[in-house]
């Protein structure tokens, strides 16, 4: 199908796990520094959180950010950290503001949060939503339907 000279340049690229492994993490690079960029361009935008534990007592803290992109509704997964310690509202705080302050984002810009009903999302005085309350006090909250039907 195609010549020898076709052959040989596809020959000559390199492909090791080093190169294919750098390429991957640039086009993630890429991609989040895209969706920050889109976060920090609009006036506002939401988030979604939920911090999972397995069984093999490992925590997984996500964070969905939604927003508008060219008068679409965007969802991208906006963080994905493992919890060493143990997850508490405090803890999962930190590390969403930690997040918004290295990338820039401004929290005032979040108008609304989704939660799990779990006491570290909920608590009314050490949760989630107490410490977002009390930098974002404007914020609407509403609690994941997947999660109310349990």
């Amino acid at each position: 199908m195609f010549g020898e000279d076709h052959v040989q340049k596809i020959k000559n690229i390199p492909l090791s796990n080093s190169a294919v492994s750098r390429r991957i993490k640039d086009m993630s690079i890429d991609i989040e520094a895209t969706i920050n960029e889109r976060i920090k361009k609009n006036p506002f935008f939401s988030i979604q959180v939920y911090e999972s534990t397995d069984v093999s007592d490992l925590s997984i803290l996500l964070v969905i950010a939604r927003y508008l992109n060219v008068k679409e509704l965007e969802e991208n997964l906006l963080l994905c950290y493992p919890v060493t310690k143990r997850c508490t509202g405090e803890g999962i705080f930190n590390a969403i503001q930690g997040y918004f302050c290295e990338n820039e984002i401004d929290c005032a810009k979040c108008c609304g949060v989704c939660i799990d009903g779990g006491k570290s999302m909920s608590g009314c005085y050490e949760g989630l939503r107490c410490r977002i309350k009390m930098v974002v006090p404007h914020v609407a909250w509403s609690h994941c339907c997947i999660h109310r039907q349990c």
